[in-house]
């Protein structure tokens, strides 16, 4: 089944790693871990396994994704549940939660606003992490923030995670913590549609209002974000958001347009530019 499978993905054009796609859809399907596959070779399946395995592999044949196939995706160290509704959370994002950790040493009880946040991975991985951190979500999307919610509530830290419906930093601005938060966060859509290296499992399965932005400049989003960010921080506080692969550059400039001090750019591990850091002068 496995040797099948990968063969028929072959040929229906998914090369990379198509072999590791199947052993993940067989060994969700089966209940058992990766490994467990090859320990146990020779056992038999049901005619329900093998179904079930099947109808898996021909949607990943059609470039569904893996995330979407199997309901979950691991993000810094935590399984999150995932869906159409969302974005699937992606290594390079985990940075952008390292560094807001890094930032936020030594402070006490932090207030952090996530903007954008999809499945929730950021602010549920920060709560994870920090016991005495709280949390705000935005999202323009009522589904994304029902998956949030989910992944709160898996995790145990929905007691400290306020999910907002609304653009941007807009649903914020009537409570308490506006203008004395500690940490602005996002992974605004950065991609400008047509880009010919966005992979098509992405483009077609993927929310495209969470992917893309509007016209064609990449930072547009990022931009609008950072001018709200600097009413909603308190002073010396920082605003950190990824960026895109071409963007590190312009976007340090744009944050030093703005008045943001100590911009840095934080490299993720293929040296690429991907968080930008600014500091609200104090």
């Amino acid at each position: 089944m496995l040797r099948r499978s990968t063969a028929w993905l072959e040929k229906r054009g998914i090369d990379d790693r198509p072999r590791l796609d199947v052993e993940i859809l067989m060994a969700h399907v089966l209940g058992v871990q990766r490994l467990d596959l090859y320990l146990q070779f020779d056992r038999p399946l049901g005619d329900d396994e093998l179904d079930g395995i099947r109808k898996l592999v021909v949607q990943r044949g059609d470039r569904r994704p893996i995330a979407y196939l199997v309901g979950e995706k691991e993000f810094f160290s935590l399984t999150f549940e995932v869906d159409e509704r969302v974005l699937v959370p992606r290594p390079e994002t985990e940075l952008l939660v390292e560094t807001a950790l890094k930032r936020l040493a030594g402070a006490e009880a932090p207030v952090v606003l996530d903007v954008g946040t999809g499945s929730g991975c950021i602010p549920v991985a920060l709560l994870h992490e920090r016991e005495d951190l709280t949390a705000i979500a935005t999202d323009i999307s009522a589904g994304a923030l029902e998956v949030a919610a989910a992944n709160a509530a898996r995790h145990e830290v929905e007691g400290r995670l306020e999910l907002l419906e609304g653009d941007l930093l807009a649903p914020v601005r009537a409570l308490p913590a506006w203008g004395s938060l500690a940490a602005v966060l996002s992974n605004p859509p950065y991609i400008v549609a047509g880009d010919p290296t966005v992979a098509p499992d992405v483009h077609e399965h993927e929310p495209h209002r969470a992917l893309y932005v509007a016209g064609e400049d990449p930072l547009a989003l990022a931009r609008a974000i950072a001018v709200e960010a600097r009413e909603a921080l308190a002073p010396g506080r920082f605003l950190a958001m990824e960026v895109g692969h071409e963007s590190g550059g312009p976007a340090k400039a744009m944050l030093e347009e703005l008045g943001y001090e100590a911009v840095e750019l934080v490299k993720d591990l293929a040296g690429i530019e991907r968080v930008v850091v600014g500091v609200k002068a104090p």
